[in-house]
């Protein structure tokens, strides 16, 4: 063996290493946008459940499918704009596949159609409201079918 060919040996060692470091690095960077990205979705999702907002001052009434948006509110439908606005965060998440839908589904399915139910027609047909509107109505179709799968297929929804 030769000097030449050990060094020829050595760059082809040298280009797996750093081959296999690549695809390593790719790998992690992809976990931790992830992870980022649900983190930022986990975020969103609490700001719309903090304490004195819309739904958690009406979390009773939407779980017991009795709740009415009471327009003479003014606290109240300030709330609920500033929901509307939360709910566009997670559109803009969703539309840029930031967080799989079946998180989605899981975390805001079962809200997400009470909800478009409360928007008002003025709202439903605003251009401003466009996205939160379309991303209620996704989520609401997705959970319908989500209800109809067994719990071994939903399992899918828990990671």
């Amino acid at each position: 063996m030769t000097l030449e060919d050990l060094r020829n040996y050595a760059t082809i060692g040298a280009a797996l290493v750093a081959l296999l470091v690549f695809i390593v690095n790719v790998r992690s960077q992809a976990r931790n946008r992830r992870i980022e990205n649900l983190a930022r979705f986990n975020e969103v999702h609490q700001r719309l459940f903090a304490r004195h907002g819309y739904l958690a001052n009406n979390l009773d009434a939407i779980e017991s499918g009795t709740m009415q948006r009471d327009p003479s509110n003014p606290l109240a439908e300030t709330q609920f704009h500033l929901m509307l606005l939360e709910i566009e965060r997670l559109a803009i998440l969703a539309n840029n596949k930031a967080v799989p839908r079946s998180t989605q589904i899981y975390m805001f399915g079962s809200y997400a159609p009470t909800i478009r139910r409360l928007m008002t027609r003025q709202e439903s047909e605003s251009m401003y409201w466009e996205l939160a509107r379309k991303y209620l109505d996704s989520v609401a179709a997705n959970a319908r079918d989500y209800e109809k799968l067994t719990k071994a297929e939903r399992s899918q929804f828990w990671r």
